[in-house]
């Protein structure tokens, strides 16, 4: 188990029993709109109530209790409940925040680039390190410095590849049970039966788009993503990539596609 927010290496955040203090980024105060209008508008209790900034110039949010966990990820969080929770919580997320679109002005700023049509508000990051549990069971979502509109399918595909996890070096899951694992997070989240055939090649291109970004990211001097590079995460990904492409139409077939 680690302490929220601490996954990633990012020794900037400090976590309180009762906030997250967080340096503020471009992108902060949109996030901030957000997180207002889920916690007050809709009176959700899964996300991060928005505390604004601090005399010292740092984004505060409320903290969310709840065990937080990174790979290798422990058997509590490799159940058929586990999957299931973490899906319908992304998808209760996700029609939650439909309605945020309209408000919209187009003049934001966010981490990500939009991935038109513009469906849902994504997470763009929910992985068991950006999600509180309970008992295995997924209860809330934190970190939404990745926020941004975009398309369901953006969002589900590599929340399932972060929660099977669909791996190229995983040996502790074996590939019929990867298999497995991604279709009932697809089931459980609800995705049209119509978007299945889509599901690894937007796989494949959103680690793609997140290759690019970390390169780009390193080249204007974000620490936090030169040591990412230095740490091997574009070969992990890049090695992801391929083993996608080599089995493609097997797991096609074994999620009821062809």
């Amino acid at each position: 188990m680690i302490k929220q927010e601490s996954a990633k290496g990012r020794k900037e955040i400090i976590v309180t029993p009762e906030n997250v203090i967080r340096p503020i980024k471009p992108w902060t105060m949109d996030v901030q709109r957000f997180l207002a209008y889920m916690t007050i508008e809709r009176q959700i209790t899964f996300v991060p109530k928005p505390k604004g900034i601090d005399n010292n110039g740092n984004e505060v949010v409320s903290f969310l209790a709840g065990e937080v966990y990174d790979y290798p990820l422990p058997n509590l969080l490799l159940s058929d409940a586990t999957i299931d929770s973490a899906a319908k919580l992304l998808r209760k997320y996700h029609d939650l925040s439909v309605d945020y679109l309209s408000q919209l002005t187009g003049n934001e700023k966010w981490m990500f680039n939009i991935q038109m049509p513009q469906e849902v508000m994504c997470h763009n990051d929910f992985a068991p390190y950006n999600v509180t549990t309970r008992n295995g069971l997924a209860t809330g979502m934190i970190d939404f410095d990745t926020l941004c509109p975009g398309t369901r399918l953006w969002d589900v595909v590599y929340a399932a590849y972060r929660w099977v996890p669909f791996y190229s070096e995983d040996i502790k899951i074996d590939f019929n049970r990867k298999c497995l694992r991604l279709q009932r997070f697809l089931q459980a989240y609800g995705l049209e039966k119509e978007s299945y055939p889509e599901v690894i090649s937007c796989l494949m291109m959103r680690l793609q788009v997140l290759i690019q970004f970390m390169i780009s990211s390193a080249a204007k001097g974000e620490e936090n993503f030169q040591n990412n590079i230095r740490q091997g995460h574009i070969e992990k990904y890049e090695a992801d990539i391929q083993y996608l492409r080599e089995h493609e139409l097997s797991i096609l077939s074994q999620i009821g596609v062809i």
